[in-house]
């Protein structure tokens, strides 16, 4: 797959149409998840259900995004077994699913939930693992033009129209910074423009899906070494935030393999050189 051009090119969909998604879409998708599929921790042990028809009404009250259940024809359900990690993991996983679908022309959007046990009772899911992370998926509706909103805070909501399913992102300019936590002075010059293998990569983590577009993370690059940096944020959940890390992590590894062969991610690094501040933290780590 073109990561980079499917990274640029997907857009979140709402509404889908009403063609059935074909029995050879799930079986290529199943095959995608057992042989193919990145994975953050290959250890980690998981499970692909897809389901279909009826499985709207089955979810309603127990997912949605943003508490507004998406009605699409097929549906994407993660399961892990309770891990360290395994929530990023599903985020890393989940992401590299929803890709292979905009591969194949389907739309997707991803899904919230707060109750495993809710969602599993819901659609009749036998299995010890939890649930970790769910997607629509189906052919998505043309976009009409709609608000979108880009909530900063309470107090500062900046409500645009949209002709795209299109949401708001941080610009590479707030995420990433230079040996330490907002120092942006040599960026420009360390990380490149466009056709720069750093800047395309953290391009692509700019475009990462977030819940209600937060983005609460950034880049700290040092010591030859770019971190992730999680930063506290009131408007997200646990389980939300840590699909959100999997997503952003997926999204630069994959561009920046483009370049420079498999990138990966050493999860967990020494924070105290970089001059967080208080409740940050670094998840993780890879070299440049």
């Amino acid at each position: 797959m073109d990561y980079n051009a499917l990274i640029q090119n997907r857009k979140s969909a709402r509404q889908f149409t009403d063609k059935k998604v074909g029995d050879a879409v799930c079986t290529e998708l199943e095959a995608y998840y057992r042989d193919s599929c990145q994975r953050l921790v290959p250890g980690i042990s998981t499970e692909l259900w897809i389901f279909g028809d009826n499985t709207r009404q089955a979810l309603e009250g127990a997912a949605g995004y943003n508490e507004f259940l998406v009605g699409a024809p097929q549906y994407l359900v993660l399961l892990s077994e309770k891990a360290e990690l395994a929530y990023e993991n599903a985020g890393f996983m989940m992401e590299d699913l929803v890709l292979k679908l905009e591969d194949m022309g389907l739309g997707s959007c991803w899904l919230t939930f707060t109750d495993s046990k809710a969602v599993k009772e819901a659609l009749g899911i036998d299995s010890p693992l939890e649930v970790a992370a769910i997607a629509a998926f189906g052919y998505p509706q043309k976009a009409r033009k709609r608000m979108r909103i880009n909530i900063l805070s309470m107090s500062n909501v900046d409500i645009s129209a949209k002709r795209h399913y299109f949401d708001p992102k941080r610009p590479v300019s707030d995420m990433v910074f230079l040996n330490a936590w907002g120092q942006t002075q040599g960026v420009d010059e360390h990380i490149g423009f466009y056709d720069d293998m750093l800047w395309e990569a953290f391009y692509a983590a700019s475009l990462s899906p977030s819940y209600l577009n937060r983005q609460a993370y950034g880049f700290v690059i040092s010591g030859g070494q770019v971190m992730l940096v999680s930063r506290p944020d009131e408007y997200n959940t646990e389980i939300d935030g840590k699909l959100s890390l999997g997503v952003v992590m997926l999204h630069f590894a994959a561009a920046a393999s483009a370049w420079a062969g498999k990138v990966t991610w050493k999860l967990g690094s020494d924070a105290k050189q970089i001059a967080l501040p208080e409740g940050y933290s670094v998840v993780a780590s890879c070299a440049l």
